[in-house]
Parts: C-alpha cells; sequence; structure tokens
C-alpha cells in the first residue's frame, strides 16, 4: 500500500486499495481538497460526506480517471468563487460521466432533438450517427442528470444544505441543478459534434419552475446552437475565429440569447472554459487523453505540443463564445501549464521545453490513455 493511501483514514482506506493507480492518485487529491473546505467552514460535514462518496463512486463504477482532477477543479473553483456548494456540486456532476465508449442504455435528461423535430433522442444508443467519442462528447451532461444514483447524490445535498425543504422543493432544485449543468455550447469542439440537434428545453425548465419567456429563450439558445456549422471548428482547432459573415451573424445571435439565460448557466459556460488547465485538470490527464482519443497523438513526446493547440483552441473560444479577452485565460493557467513545458506567447500558447518538469507524468498519462485507447 502506498504511502499516500497510509495518509487516508482508515474507513476509506479498503475502498481506495480496490482502485486503480491512477483513481487512487485522482481521489486523494480531490478529497484532501474538500477536507480544506470543510476545515475553513466552506462545507459542513454532511455536504463533504455526499462529495466525498460521489468521489469514490467515480472509480467503483469505473469512471474515466483522467476526469477526475477536472472535476476537482469544476467543483473547487465554483465553490471558491461563489460560496455555493449546491452550485459547485451541479458543476462536478455535470462532467463526471466522460467513458468511452458510454453505457448504451443510459438515459439522457434532458433529452435531444433534432432542429427540425423529426426524432427525439431519449438515450446514449439513440445517439445512432455518432462514434463512441462523440457519443460521449455530446451527451455526458445529460447522461449525468439521467443516471438515478447521481440524481439521488444531488437531492442528498440540497436536502442537507436546505433541510426545511420538503421533497417537491427538493425535486425542483436537483432539476435547476440541471438546467445550469448543459454545458454543451461552451466548447466549439463538442457545437460541431452536436450540430442539427437541440436540447428540449421544455420539460426541464418548466420543472424547475421558470416562466414561458424564459423556456423559450432558453429553447432559442439552443436551436442557435445547433445551428453552429462543423466547418467553424476547423478555425477553432488551430486557435483562430471564423471570419465569414454566417459566423459573424451566428455569433451575435448566440450571445444576445445568451444573455437571457439562468445566470447559473452562464456560470457555467464562462467557468468549464476557464478551469480546463489548472492543476488538478492537468495531473489527471484529462488533456492527454483527449489527445490520444482523439488528436491523434501516438507517442509522449507530442503531447505538449498537442495541449498547446488545445490551449489556443480554448483561447479563440474564451474570447468569441463567452466575450472576454484571451488575456483572462492565458493569466489564470499561466502558472499551471508552466511545469508541463507550455508557455505564453502574446497570448498564445507555445512549447517552451521539450524537457518538461512533469515529463515522467506525463509520460505515465501518455501510456494510461494508450492503453484504455487500444483495450
Amino acid at each position: 500500500m502506498s504511502q499516500s493511501i497510509d495518509q487516508a483514514p482508515s474507513r476509506l482506506k479498503a475502498r481506495l486499495e480496490a482502485l486503480s493507480e491512477e483513481h487512487q492518485r485522482g481521489t486523494l487529491r480531490f478529497y484532501r481538497r474538500v477536507e480544506e473546505f470543510t476545515q475553513a467552514g466552506l462545507l459542513t460535514k454532511d455536504q463533504a460526506a455526499i462529495v466525498t462518496e460521489h468521489l469514490f463512486r467515480l472509480g467503483e463504477r469505473g469512471r474515466n480517471p483522467a476526469n477526475t482532477g477536472n472535476i476537482e477543479d469544476l467543483f473547487c473553483h465554483t465553490l471558491s468563487d461563489t460560496k455555493d456548494p449546491i452550485r459547485a456540486y451541479a458543476q462536478a456532476l455535470a462532467d463526471s460521466v466522460k467513458v468511452v465508449p458510454m453505457d448504451q442504455t443510459a438515459k439522457l435528461y434532458p433529452v435531444l432533438k433534432r432542429l427540425d423535430g423529426s426524432r427525439s433522442y431519449q438515450t446514449v444508443a439513440d445517439l445512432d450517427h455518432l462514434s463512441a467519442g462523440d457519443k460521449m462528447l455530446v451527451s455526458h451532461t445529460m447522461v449525468a442528470y439521467g443516471d438515478a444514483e447521481m440524481l439521488a447524490s444531488a437531492a442528498k445535498l440540497v436536502e442537507v444544505t436546505h433541510p426545511k425543504l420538503r421533497s417537491k422543493a427538493i425535486e425542483r432544485e436537483v432539476i435547476k441543478m440541471a438546467v445550469q449543468s448543459q454545458h454543451l455550447p461552451s466548447s466549439s469542439f463538442v457545437l460541431a459534434r452536436a450540430s442539427g440537434l437541440t436540447v428540449d428545453c421544455h420539460e426541464l425548465y418548466a420543472h424547475a419552475g421558470y416562466d414561458d419567456p424564459q423556456i423559450e429563450r432558453a429553447q432559442r439558445f439552443y436551436d442557435t446552437c445547433g445551428q453552429f456549422s462543423p466547418q467553424w471548428a476547423e478555425d477553432f482547432v488551430e486557435g483562430r475565429i471564423p471570419t465569414d459573415p454566417a459566423w459573424l451573424d451566428w455569433r451575435r445571435r448566440y450571445l444576445e440569447l445568451r444573455s437571457h439565460l439562468p445566470e447559473e448557466l452562464v456560470y457555467q459556460l464562462a467557468s468549464d472554459t476557464l478551469t480546463n488547465f489548472l492543476d488538478g485538470t492537468l495531473e489527471s490527464g484529462k488533456w492527454t487523453d483527449a489527445s490520444v482519443f482523439f488528436g491523434g497523438v501516438t507517442q509522449p513526446a507530442d503531447v505538449p505540443k498537442a495541449i498547446a493547440r488545445i490551449v489556443n483552441q480554448y483561447i479563440a473560444e474564451h474570447v468569441s463564445l463567452h466575450d472576454r479577452p484571451a488575456s483572462e485565460l492565458s493569466v489564470a493557467c499561466a502558472d499551471t501549464l508552466r511545469p508541463w513545458g507550455i508557455g505564453f506567447v502574446n497570448d498564445r500558447a507555445v512549447v517552451q521545453s521539450d524537457q518538461p518538469e512533469k515529463g515522467e507524468l506525463l509520460r505515465a498519462q501518455f501510456e494510461a490513455a494508450w492503453s484504455r485507447k487500444n483495450r
């Protein structure tokens, strides 16, 4: 048993020992941060216990260990910023099911539908026009809130946070968590794969207590997202922003409708981008995993270049989709990217070292990702 497990509370050691080494590392890291928030008074012991149980279940249910750090960063950033455990947990749950291949029987909540109304998608299997990887990218936030265990966990957190709420009010708060967690529009990479699809907002928003005008605006927003042209993603992958008239018209409509969304969802869209290159995300290997599965990387030496390319894509998205300055993202992640051999020149990510400080960890991440891909 490793020293890191020896440092864990005795009641958790047996569960930790049963997890893979990757899951052990990510679980312990996230667990320690939950403990810090509890000691600082930002989480009660009951809230911390629910988050910790979910964290362990990620490993026990076979979730992707390379994503644990990103869930950590989303949760911790949101809790530190908003002081709201429910909003932070909503963020964590939304990104908890990034597995390739996804469970084909997994239910989607909310459901997706074709823009022309010709078809509705109730489960992952229904998305039969998408590859296994694209099914995950498009559907993971819907699968998260279609999962009975995770919904029950969300309800427990609401209940211990607001013990006077009755069951119907608790259910409404959980559905609000689902509303604020549908962050598909935060990524051009995902928007391109979801082209022609839209989130069916009516049942979701109505059950969460939103009125008809709010529901209509949200539906128009996701309908606009479904009109994203896949060719625009080719620019973003190269760290460029499209310039054609059709893009400019789409962006104008997107930003106008986005401004009328629930504030929590707008926050989620932006923070989903800002937290993507913080320490936990990089340590758990999310981008090494993505580079192997989606970026064509076949050797560890190419990973820093692939990550720098992804950073530049997100900078372009931060400017165009979130209407924020590039420097906001480059400043936020400069320190965390440096040990991986990546720096910034004029707000563009570049590889600055072929022997980065985190080189050995990067190699281990690559080998784990390569094994998962070829399993």
